[in-house]
């Protein structure tokens, strides 16, 4: 299993624009064979003592395997959407893990 983390910030005043392509892009990304989740979350208060950043948007992904993931990465739907997002977004940073336990 890989779990995929992606974190993005999103332009001022973007991030209604942004959810939407979410939103689209969700259930196609959820009906994949392999794909275990697909969660777009945001920050909120919590009790580390850190700021919140309201244009900070981070993505969960969860994959049956290496396989199934490059098969998502090759979807036409996310290369599409994809490419709709990157004018909406600031910044993304990629990161690829596995479970340990």
């Amino acid at each position: 299993m890989l779990h995929v983390v992606v974190t993005m910030t999103i332009k001022e005043g973007r991030m209604e624009a942004f959810l939407d392509l979410c939103r689209e892009l969700r259930p196609k990304v959820l009906a994949e064979p392999g794909c275990l989740a697909y969660d777009y979350t945001r920050e909120v208060p919590g009790p580390f003592g850190r700021p919140v950043d309201a244009n900070r948007v981070t993505l969960l992904e969860r994959w049956a395997s290496p396989e199934a993931l490059q098969a998502h990465l090759a979807a036409k739907h996310l290369k599409e959407t994809g490419a709709r997002m990157a004018d909406l977004r600031a910044s993304v940073e990629v990161r690829c893990t596995e479970p340990i336990f």
